[in-house]
Parts: C-alpha cells; structure tokens; sequence
C-alpha cells in the first residue's frame, strides 16, 4: 500500500462505535491515516535552540545625540569556539539524519586559519556517556556555505543545512569529514540514543534542527 502524501481524516466517529461491524470505506480510510501518521507523523525530530543574548548597544555615527541602537551579539572574539553535543533518539527504521543551523555570521575579518566552519559530527552512547564516533561528520565553512552577513556592527542571522540527499560511503568507510550531507546511522546503531556534536569556529550557533529523513521502500 503506498503512503498518501495528501491529508487523511479519520472516518467519522459515528461509524466506528464500539460494538459495531465496521466495514468498506472507513477501514480503508482508517488504513490509509494510520499508515501516514506511522511513516510521516511520527518519525523521529529534536530541535535545540541556544539561549543568548541578542541585544548590544552601540554608539550612532551622531556620538553628539548619544544615541544607541541595537543588534544580534554574534561577533565572535578571536579565536571563538562553540561546542554542543545534541542528543538524538533514532528509530528502529532511521538511517539517515538531516541537520539545518541558525547561526550568527563570523567576523567580517575571519583570524582563523581555516575560516569560519561548523564541523558536525555523530557518536553512540555507551554507559550514559558520549562513546565511539559512528559518522566521521561534515564540515561547513567560509565562504563555500557559510556567510558574512555584516557590515561593521551591523549583524544578521543565516541558515545552512544538509539538504536530503542521500550519500553512498565507500567500502572502506569514511576518515575525515566530508561535504555537508545527512549524516549516516550505521546499522547496529537504529533505534539506539545518539549524540551529534556540533563544533563551531568563529560562528555563533543559534539553533539546530535534527530529523529523521525518511526513505520509503
């Protein structure tokens, strides 16, 4: 039976009362709203938001009124690292974990020697802490997928994803991170809690969206 992609209402509570014969139209309507809400509805999603500040005053060109105006704190010092590790429950079913990232743009003068990147990375859990590294991970960077959204002081907020593209890994497995892609569960680890470790340099993370991309068979 294929998944609807269109909305599927549950038949009508007057025609499924307990004790009553149900037969026909409202068991293959039910079939079809069961079957969407088990393979779309219900997958597997976690969305992380970072607290932060989002307002810093600074001095007008007319330093004579001593006005002050605002905008997003995201200038990263020199040198400026964020790290978070997100933890993410996986179905039985998922193989692959989509990502999207709100961040902050870099400096307008990057120091690094690599630029503004975010390296995103995936690990099991072993004994209720962080174990062995099950996907090498992806790399964002400057100014491939990141941008410069400022002028001076004047700042804004961006988005980056994997996009859902299914990736094929080599035979030999994976060494170093690779393009942005959705991340790869490996078999023996579905179903299991996992944590995707988010390292940022020289970018400041806003929010982080993980999700399970469904690939029906």
């Amino acid at each position: 039976m294929a998944t609807p992609t269109n909305f599927q209402p549950l038949p009508s509570a007057q025609v499924c009362a307990n004790g009553v014969i149900t037969m026909g139209a409202p068991v293959a309507q039910m079939a079809l709203s069961l079957k969407q809400l088990n393979q779309v509805k219900f997958r597997s999603a976690g969305y992380y938001h970072v607290g932060r500040s989002t307002w810093q005053d600074w001095n007008s060109i007319n330093y004579a009124k001593g006005a002050t105006f605002g905008g997003y704190q995201n200038i990263p010092a020199k040198g400026y690292m964020d790290e978070f590790d997100l933890f993410y429950f996986s179905l039985p079913t998922s193989e692959w974990i989509g990502i999207e990232i709100t961040y902050g743009a870099a400096s307008s003068n990057p120091t690094s020697l690599t630029g503004p990147n975010i390296l995103v990375e995936l690990y099991g859990i072993s004994g209720g802490s962080i174990g062995a590294k099950i996907d090498e991970g992806i790399l964002f960077t400057y100014p491939a997928q990141l941008q410069i959204l400022q002028r001076g002081q004047l700042t804004g907020l961006a988005r980056v994803n994997t996009g859902s593209r299914l990736y094929t890994f080599p035979s030999g497995g994976l060494s170093a991170p690779t393009f942005p892609r959705p991340l790869y569960i490996p078999p023996a680890n579905r179903g299991d809690e996992l944590a995707v470790r988010v390292t940022a340099e020289e970018v400041i993370i806003y929010a982080v969206h993980l999700f399970d991309i469904y690939q029906e068979a």
